[in-house]
């Protein structure tokens, strides 16, 4: 009656007889008095969220109250009072209403499932509003015309974006769909660093307010924070209320998105639908033969895309199958064959015009066009001769088709064939890719040279080829994208070549600013900006490719293997950023800094000649040390326990920066005229901004478990900033102290009297600690 054979019942029976009576009802009462409690527990948390939120009160009580009693009935059904003297097998069934237990346990799963839904539509309305608000408060900041309304504006903004960061970053796994958290994480990658760069552009903005292509560089990365806003609101709202998954499975096969689809997702669709074609007609033949086994064609449907095909079969009620109409199901069958030849056409004129893209490609050798184009027609072929195979003869050789010369096997090697000489096309193209990424890079650094030089003719005479470079490797990137295995794979290659072709030239423009306006500091840091993201880019896009190609010449064998090798490789690219199961790179503290490497190797050079007197070194290496506990803490180790502990250290982390910011402003006077002096100002003019946005965070007072997450992740980040300024200040400070043969020991006369507060610092921070944690930090 309710799907359970007759054996299994006789099995659980014996089972029964020989367990004793009273530990039998006992467990059966605490299995109902434990389901009761947490579903009570469940409800209550139901019931405080629809307290806050009035909309779905009424619902959200609703379903507690079925929910409740739903709970309360299996309890009572559950609790049965042993029978003392007489024999438990003759009396199981009339304890145990199986019935009613199935039709209680149907409405609580009924209730509780309605109930996620409506928390499901609190998150989305709080992340959407949480959009809004941001958008609302990025236009306020866009329409500013003095710096006073800009500095409040950007405070509203920045606390906005805070909100939006922690609730798109709590939701991230939320998402069924792999595309839509590849897309979210994107989105998030993207906006972190465009609005890193967007107070520089900004306030560049405001000093040059009567400069053309000042204002174009700040707009675009206006453009891009609003762009990453949306695709959020795409991806949260679609992930929701997509319409398209209450669709009929017919509707939804027949209306795929092949217009954003890669190539690798475009043959994997025609690959599924002739193995559905397949599927059908085994079970067509199982029919004819008299051999109902309905198991067998289902387990073939093993992939998301065909599960609701299982309505294809009907079967009983008992589990076993039935036979169906031969007439109706041919005539169905015919039906398919129909779809599936539309289907099919349509699917491969996609893919054919998906082609284009590796002939059209300039950067693709004259062999691999010619060889690319004599696959497709050889594709075309084998498609036409399917697909005349499957029509022919449908009712009466049907079976004939299937076992004679199979032309679905001659399709399936030739997208095979082409999908090989695609990869070989791309990865032929791989080492001109990385070469043309160093020669970017290159340039860049050159930009800020020719620029400050006042080199105008060199400067325009580079800038062609780095954007030469760009569009080989924008080529390239999308290139990546359709032989991408994977769609998180497919879509951080999209999205990093989109920001790479938009950002690219504003590095250029922001070069052509700081030569218009080469003694402004507002434009050297709105260069420094534009060149830090496109560094972030390069590197992203180089990983991103090393982790396409890793994946496509993987085995099923060894794939394990290949993929712990390809994360390896990201950890020592990345060092220190742990890697999450989908491959995708935790967000590091970033308190290791960007120039870790130059400081290293200054260090290295001065760690025999300088003496204890040399307070730079000094006071970075503790500082170094205290921003090494800072980042134990986010990972659960460190002498720091609690966020007051964090947020204690963060205000001596502020007060020794303070400290070294006046030993380097007494070694900069001993340093020439010169452009090096100039920039060791613009770079040490810098310091007092972060200090000052460190403590403002620290002091700010927050109540809640939320605010208080928000709070830590702030102060997280801007001791990133500074310590990334004071890396930088610090190499140059070395680069200058070795040009100029300076002292760099005994420049501290006027500041003993701050060498008494250095304890603060040692009491979360000890000598040991500084020592040792310097090493790994610096």
């Amino acid at each position: 009656m309710y799907g359970i054979s007759q054996s299994t019942v006789n099995n659980q029976r014996f089972r029964v007889r020989d367990m004793d009576n009273e530990q039998i009802m006992s467990t059966f009462g605490n299995i109902g008095h434990l389901l009761n409690i947490a579903v009570e527990r469940f409800i209550t948390i139901g019931e405080i969220i629809a307290e806050e939120n009035i909309d779905i009160k009424g619902d959200m009580y609703e379903a507690a109250k079925e929910a409740r009693d739903a709970g309360k009935s299996i309890e009572r059904l559950c609790d049965v009072s042993p029978l003392g003297g007489m024999e438990l097998r003759h009396h199981i069934e009339p304890l145990k209403d199986y019935g009613a237990i199935s039709l209680a346990a149907r409405s609580l799963l009924s209730s509780v499932t309605r109930i996620l839904l409506l928390v499901d539509i609190i998150v989305v309305k709080k992340l959407l509003t949480a959009k809004k608000r941001a958008s609302e408060s990025l236009e306020k900041l866009e329409s500013v015309m003095n710096f006073t309304e800009f500095v409040r504006a950007f405070s509203v903004f920045g606390t906005e974006m805070i909100e939006l960061a922690y609730l798109t970053g709590h939701h991230r796994n939320s998402f069924k769909e792999e595309r839509r958290r590849a897309q979210m994480y994107s989105a998030r990658q993207i906006l972190e660093k465009s609005i890193a760069i967007l107070l520089t552009s900004s306030k560049n903005s405001l000093i040059h307010s009567d400069c053309v292509i000042v204002k174009e560089n700040r707009d675009t990365v206006f453009c891009q924070i609003r762009r990453a806003m949306d695709l959020i609101h795409f991806v949260v709202k679609d992930s929701i209320f997509d319409s398209a998954k209450h669709m009929p499975f017919d509707k939804q096969a027949s209306n795929p998105n092949y217009e954003n689809e890669s190539i690798y997702t475009t043959i994997k669709r025609i690959v599924n639908l002739i193995k559905r074609y397949k599927y059908q007609m085994s079970y067509y033949e199982s029919n004819n033969e008299g051999n109902n086994n309905s198991d067998a064609y289902f387990n073939f449907l093993d992939d998301d895309l065909w599960k609701s095909e299982k309505n294809l079969a009907p079967t009983s009620a008992g589990g076993g199958g039935r036979m169906v109409n031969n007439t109706n199901f041919r005539k169905h069958l015919s039906s398919e064959s129909m779809d599936l030849r539309e289907e099919l056409s349509v699917a491969f004129e996609k893919l054919f015009e998906k082609a284009h893209d590796f002939t059209d490609s300039p950067y693709i050798s004259h062999n691999h066009r010619k060889n690319i184009l004599s696959y497709c027609d050889n594709c075309k072929l084998e498609l036409d001769l399917y697909l005349n195979t499957i029509m022919k003869d449908q009712h009466e050789s049907a079976g004939v088709q299937l076992k004679g010369r199979d032309p679905e096997l001659g399709m399936l090697s030739s997208l095979e064939e082409l999908c090989k000489q695609l990869v070989i096309s791309v990865s032929s193209q791989i080492e001109d890719f990385n070469e043309s990424l160093k020669i970017c890079s290159k340039l860049v650094k050159s930009f800020h040279v020719l620029a400050t030089n006042y080199d105008i003719d060199n400067l325009n005479q580079r800038s062609t080829k780095f954007h030469d470079c760009c569009d080989h490797i924008f080529d390239i990137c999308k290139l990546l994208q359709h032989i991408a295995p994977t769609e998180r794979l497919q879509v951080q290659a999209k999205c990093l070549a989109i920001n790479l072709r938009i950002y690219g030239p504003q590095v250029f423009i922001a070069a052509k600013i700081l030569w218009k306006y080469s003694n402004s500091s507002a434009a050297n840091e709105n260069f420094e900006s534009f060149s830090d993201m496109w560094k972030w880019l390069t590197n992203e896009i180089s990983m991103i490719a090393k982790k396409i190609l890793v994946s496509i010449n993987t085995t099923k064998n060894d794939r394990e293997a290949e993929t712990e090798k390809c994360e390896s490789t990201d950890k020592l690219t990345k060092s220190g950023v742990p890697a999450t199961e989908d491959g995708e790179m935790v967000e590091y503290s970033g308190l290791e800094g960007k120039n870790n490497g130059d400081l290293n190797t200054y260090q290295s050079k001065w760690s025999e000649d300088l003496s204890d007197d040399n307070d730079i070194l000094k006071r970075a290496k503790n500082m170094s040390a205290m921003a090494f506990l800072m980042y134990q803490f986010t990972k659960g180790n460190g002498s720091l326990r609690t966020t007051q502990d964090l947020f204690t250290q963060a205000e001596y982390f502020a007060e020794e920066a303070n400290r070294l910011y006046k030993v380097l402003r007494h070694f900069s006077y001993q340093v020439p005229a010169s452009d090096n002096k100039k920039d060791l100002l613009n770079i040490l003019d810098r310091v007092p901004t972060f200090v000052q946005a460190l403590q403002f965070t620290v002091k700010d007072h927050t109540v809640g478990k939320a605010a208080t997450f928000v709070k830590v992740d702030h102060v997280i980040r801007e001791t990133k900033n500074l310590m990334n300024v004071i890396n930088k200040v610090v190499s140059k400070c070395f680069e200058c102290a070795t040009k100029y043969k300076l002292n760099l020991t005994g420049i501290t006369g006027g500041l003993t009297s701050e060498r008494s507060n250095e304890n603060m610092a040692g009491g979360m921070c000890d000598s040991k600690g500084t020592t040792s944690s310097s090493e790994g930090s610096m």
